[in-house]
């Protein structure tokens, strides 16, 4: 008999713990089903761009750190790259389907269901997600792409080129009603049984949930009229002692204390009523007055006043002048701008407080003690100046910079330790009603109308409501990066626009290079007075990187030509040339680059250096940089250029890396995007923060249209032809080089189409030049199209075929 009941009881534990097992693996896997229909959930876009820049394994570094503090998703950056990996490449937003599936699998598992029935509903599920993920592919809507996927857009593709679109709509959504007709009623078992397991499972405790949330309002109920019934006894008592001491005093009987406490049970009996329905607001109304008494030994807050910008009408200068040509121009007039809102400079005192007391709280909570407090309330963030205790760190405030983001509530809190020039601390919060700096409000004010600058341009205002205006002259380059949508491209349009109410066309010529095509067509206007031309190309807004290279390098050569000049004057700068020679003033020159990052990738060290030659040699000659880029990257901002360029200005950017690579600091990250922008000057230790005006792109147009329809200039300002020494980038598409080819150079080009080999060696040997002609012709070969451009240590590629073909492009060329 012993040995049966063994066996027995081992059979008893075996399934015992195959139970234990499957209830575990159900949670498990409920919980990861959980996780994963979450991390779809709160898929974030702008995530990807984060995540990119990291390997898949890389989970500990410091780039990590800084990209999962970046990025959107809660769910850190496994939720991140779930996320987008099925959104994206498989089955886009429909992908929840199979996890709900595998949710109810895990259920299964949990109640030792049989496994048949949730196989199948994850089959079912994981074929509906597959048809509604094509059905999406099929459509165009702005959303279609995160509702289909790859997986949907390639399947949609294909049943389309197959079928057609039209069937392949008949076919998959006969497809999914089939389907799901057939599978209706096993599903519809499959729900019954599973909401009858869930009321049996958790049925039971949330009635007893509920029961010992009932009995706790009760209690609460009890606690309060029992509080209420003691504060009315108090002040029964008190009001029966001051009625007996009056009554002593005067000579009369006393009153018979029943009548007071008659009073008083009656008006205990009214609130005791009220209380019963609702003891825990009796509780709160008992508690309000304590909490609305003001803190002892807080600083009193003192709010500055700001700075008041004197107006000016600038319609009141001189706007007709007469140019070198004699052509009149005329100034734009600023009611080409629109107006201005009607603001009412009212300052949010309710919201200041808040924010002050809860800076003080958490302060508070962390030992730092706060001797002085002031505000400036600016266009859109408040800065708060506080003076600490003399045994307080600096460093202490900065670390808590999330902390207090997180206690106010709040995006885009900027802490400066210290403020330079003051002994205090800031703290920069938004404002609970941001206001819009316009164009025309910062451009009407005195300081601009009587600026003495050379090229004045106009940033914006800053947390003190100064208009700020800097001279484009002094800086001498500027580097402009951020996001996108940040506000780069406004800025630069206010720049201009800054350029062109102050300046004429004598005085500043613009050099644009717009390789997006769309963000500076509306300067096209300008082409007949302030935008250069250039040798032997029609285009004055340059779109083509090749012939943006070839741009940039006319005018390192119009750089050397002005060297020159100055040095026959035996002047320093581009100032005391005109001061001495007037008559053969030189324009200042201004090259616009919309987009540098577009330029690295396709043209690369081609395009850099020309950026560096002029970043480095062309202040003194009136010649200056405005780079822009949406990628503040090391290897589109390098070493380099970044040195070349003292004065940035960072707009929101997506990391701190991004920000310390245009900063050399953080902050950036930390704006708040539309015109918010840190400033860095040459002339100063730490960036400013400037609210940047918005100019429409109506605006713009208006400008250069009013331009654009006075009299073309006669003499239009044309650059020079680059030098010929380096073959890489000086060609331009339509242009060929008339005159200065070499005497030997069309024996040279039949020489290397005959033998279809092109080297210098080859023209030393049968031409008989020396090296240094021989290179020469040998540029001027592929300047114009005959070979091809020098690769390194690779032999160059002849590019004409045969005679007949080099004697017809001989001829185009004479």
């Amino acid at each position: 008999m012993a040995p049966r009941k063994n066996t027995r009881k081992s059979a008893t534990v075996s399934v015992g713990s195959e139970e234990q097992k499957r209830e575990i693996a159900g949670i498990v896997l409920m919980l990861a089903a959980l996780f994963f229909i979450a991390a779809l959930l709160s898929f974030h876009p702008e995530d990807e761009l984060l995540l990119s820049s990291l390997a898949w394994n890389d989970i500990s570094s410091p780039a990590a750190k800084d990209v999962a503090g970046s990025i959107g998703n809660p769910f850190g950056l496994l939720g991140a790259r779930l996320s987008a990996f099925f959104i994206r490449s498989f089955f886009g937003y429909p992908a929840i389907l199979p996890g709900m599936a595998l949710l109810f699998w895990g259920w299964s598992l949990f109640r030792q269901k049989s496994q048949k029935s949730a196989l199948l509903f994850f089959l079912y599920m994981l074929f509906m997600a597959i048809d509604i993920a094509t059905i999406f592919g099929l459509t165009s809507t702005p959303l279609s792409d995160l509702l289909a996927g790859t997986i949907g857009r390639m399947l949609a593709a294909m049943l389309s080129t197959l079928i057609g679109q039209t069937g392949a709509w008949v076919l998959l959504v006969a497809a999914g009603v089939v389907t799901s007709i057939y599978m209706s009623r096993g599903v519809g078992a499959l729900l019954s049984e599973t909401l009858d397991s869930f009321s049996e499972v958790f049925g039971k405790p949330l009635a007893q949930f509920r029961s010992w949330l009932d009995g706790r309002r009760a209690r609460k109920a009890d606690r309060a009229i029992l509080k209420a019934r003691r504060r009315q006894e108090k002040e029964a008592k008190k009001q029966r002692k001051r009625e007996q001491k009056e009554d002593s005093l005067a000579g009369m009987p006393d009153r018979d204390p029943s009548d007071s406490a008659a009073f008083a049970d009656g008006q205990l009996f009214e609130e005791i009523s009220g209380a019963a329905s609702g003891g825990v607001e009796v509780q709160r109304q008992l508690a309000a007055p304590a909490a609305l008494e003001p803190v002892s030994g807080e600083p009193e807050m003192t709010i500055s006043a700001g700075v008041h910008e004197k107006e000016a009408d600038l319609d009141e200068r001189r706007l007709k002048v007469k140019t070198k040509d004699r052509e009149p121009y005329r100034f734009p007039s600023i009611d080409l701008l629109e107006r201005v809102p009607d603001d009412d400079n009212r300052i949010d005192e309710h919201h200041l407080t808040e924010s002050k007391r809860k800076l003080l709280e958490k302060l508070s909570i962390y030992k730092i003690d706060v001797v002085r407090i002031s505000t400036t309330v600016g266009p859109r963030v408040t800065l708060f100046e506080m003076e600490l205790a003399p045994d307080v760190k600096v460093s202490r405030v900065k670390s808590l910079e999330n902390d207090l983001a997180m206690a106010l509530a709040a995006r885009g809190i900027r802490i400066i330790a210290p403020i330079p020039g003051k002994n205090a601390v800031g703290v920069e919060i938004p404002n609970s009603k941001p206001k819009t700096v316009w164009l025309r409000s910062v451009l009407q004010v005195e300081k601009f109308k009587n600026s003495t600058m050379k090229l004045p341009i106009v940033l914006g205002k800053t947390i003190a409501n100064e208009v700020y205006i800097t001279d484009l002259a002094a800086m001498p380059h500027l580097l402009i990066a951020g996001a996108t949508g940040a506000g780069k491209s406004v800025c630069i349009n206010v720049i201009i626009s800054s350029l062109l109410y102050a300046c004429s066309p004598d005085k500043v010529k613009f050099v644009m290079i717009d390789p997006k095509r769309v963000e500076l067509f509306h300067y096209q206007h300008l082409k007949n007075h302030f935008l250069v031309r250039f040798p032997g190309i029609d285009e004055q807004i340059i779109t083509d990187p090749q012939k943006a290279v070839y741009a940039l390098k006319c005018v390192v050569k119009e750089m050397e030509l002005r060297y020159e000049s100055l040095e026959k004057a035996g002047v320093r700068n581009i100032g005391d040339y005109n001061h001495r020679l007037p008559e053969e003033a030189m324009p200042y020159l201004v090259v616009v680059i919309d987009e540098l990052a577009d330029l690295m990738i396709t043209a690369g060290r081609e395009v850099e250096e020309p950026i560096i030659r002029i970043a480095q040699l062309a202040r003194a000659v009136g010649i200056h940089l405005i780079v822009a880029t949406q990628r503040p990257s090391v290897d589109v901002i390098t070493g380099i250029i970044k040195a070349n360029f003292p004065c940035r200005i960072a707009f929101q950017v997506a990391s701190r890396v991004d920000s310390r690579t245009i900063l050399d600091g953080s902050g950036a990250e930390q704006l708040l995007g539309n015109g918010d922008m840190l400033f860095q000057p040459s002339d100063q230790p730490k960036a400013m923060r400037i609210q940047g005006p918005f100019v429409s792109s109506a605006e713009v147009e208006s400008i250069t249209t009013f331009i654009g329809e006075q009299h073309s200039l006669k003499n239009m300002f044309v650059l020079p032809l680059p030098d010929m020494q380096k073959g890489n980038g000086m060609q331009s598409p339509g242009y060929q080089e008339r005159d200065g080819r070499d005497t030997m150079f069309e024996e040279a080009a039949r020489l290397v189409v005959m033998h279809q080999q092109a080297s210098v060696s080859l023209l030393q040997r049968r031409l008989r030049l020396g090296f240094s002609r021989a290179a020469r012709v040998m540029d001027q070969l592929a300047f114009s199209g005959i070979v091809s451009e020098a690769d390194g240590s690779k032999p160059r590629e002849v590019l004409i075929a045969n005679e007949d073909s080099l004697e017809l492009l001989l001829r185009n060329l004479d």
